[in-house]
């Protein structure tokens, strides 16, 4: 059985490395996929993550939100005892805080549901289960969600096994929908 340990450490040397014309590439891919899918269309309110440099790209994504009236675009704002709530994305700079982790989070408190959360992580089983940074505030925060996931996944991350080959707890959920440029 694989440690997601292991699979946590290999996968971050591999996103710090990734050549950034092929990160470009997949990224467009990715993203057209996604804007085009169904779940995409019908949500509302969307849940994106403010990325490190070495994760997914999500620059354009962000752009479309912005740019889109249609949508609400949410981010997560990480709280004590690892609980999460999503809050409206702060236009203004000085909205914004850098954290710990150095991710980008509203200073707001006030808290939004989305109908679709894209969650990241740093890899992804055939059956949808994923590898996060092992702090679990998107599993904490998913256990209670009703509404769509979706991940967006370059194509090393999509691990060549199912879930049962890798040492996940019960807490661990799949994602209902993986977006790569397979």
């Amino acid at each position: 059985m694989k440690k997601k340990a292991e699979i946590r450490e290999k996968m971050k040397k591999c996103l710090k490395s990734f050549d950034l014309a092929e990160k470009s590439r997949q990224s467009a891919i990715i993203i057209d996929k996604l804007t085009a899918s169904e779940v995409y269309k019908t949500a509302t309110t969307i849940a994106i993550f403010m990325p490190m440099s070495f994760e997914f790209d999500e620059t354009s994504l962000i752009t479309r939100l912005t740019s889109d009236k249609t949508k609400r675009f949410v981010i997560p704002k990480t709280l004590p005892a690892r609980q999460m709530i999503f809050t409206d994305f702060p236009y203004d700079a000085r909205d914004r805080v850098l954290t710990s982790f150095g991710v980008t989070e509203s200073r707001s408190n006030e808290a939004v549901t989305p109908d679709l959360i894209i969650v990241p992580g740093l890899a992804w089983t055939l059956d949808g289960k994923r590898i996060g940074y092992g702090g679990g505030y998107y599993d904490r925060y998913l256990a209670h969600f009703t509404g769509q996931t979706a991940s967006l996944v370059y194509d090393f991350q999509q691990l060549d096994v199912t879930s049962s080959a890798i040492d996940f707890e019960a807490y661990d959920l799949p994602v209902q929908q993986i977006f790569s440029a397979k």
